[in-house]
């Protein structure tokens, strides 16, 4: 391609950029919000090496209410946070029942081992804070080492700043995400980042 037939040719606009760094700061911050914006959403994966904060529903807390006060939202509820097993002593009664009716099933036997493993707290936890400007939420997989968080806000917030805060909790392994500025008037802007 020579010199003059570059300048005429109009490269088109990407919607995803993938992040060659560790973090959001190279590459990308925080912008002046466009036109018609509506919120900020940031989507994380995150696998980590030990069960060390996803496994502790206080320690899901603290980060929740933190992350409030460090992205300055206004917390309309305290964080809800709850073990994945909170239904557990329903479906213990569901299988007495059925065990003193005589019902015996290999389906049942698989009941009661999912009952005792929920037992041992490795089931995950999930906890979610309201904001006056929307919310953020997340999900733990004990069992595997992983956890999905996700915080939309009509208040823009930088994202660097959340990782910042977020990551440090847990023995990360990897993470991956989307940034996501929401719009009105122009087609979503999507940022994809890795560890």
């Amino acid at each position: 391609m020579t010199k003059s037939s570059k300048s005429k040719t109009k490269e088109p606009k990407e919607t995803f950029e993938p992040l060659a760094s560790k973090t959001l700061k190279d590459s990308y911050r925080k912008s002046a919000s466009p036109e018609g914006f509506v919120g900020r959403h940031l989507i994380l994966d995150v696998q980590t090496s030990t069960p060390r904060g996803i496994n502790e529903p206080s320690a899901i807390y603290n980060m929740l209410e933190g992350l409030s006060k460090v992205l300055k939202m206004t917390l309309v509820y305290p964080p809800i946070v709850a073990r994945f097993p909170w239904a557990s002593s329903e479906l213990e009664r569901f299988v007495s029942d059925l065990k003193k009716e005589g019902v015996t099933a290999k389906t049942l036997e698989q009941m009661e081992a999912l009952i005792s493993a929920r037992a041992d707290n490795l089931a995950g936890v999930s906890g979610i804070t309201v904001w006056l400007e929307s919310h953020a939420a997340i999900h733990t997989w004990t069992e595997e080492n992983f956890f999905s968080f996700d915080a939309y806000s009509c208040k823009d917030f930088d994202p660097q700043v959340a990782l910042d805060y977020i990551l440090p909790m847990f023995d990360i392994v990897s993470y991956n995400g989307l940034d996501i500025v929401r719009t009105i008037k122009e087609p979503q802007k999507v940022r994809v980042f890795q560890s």
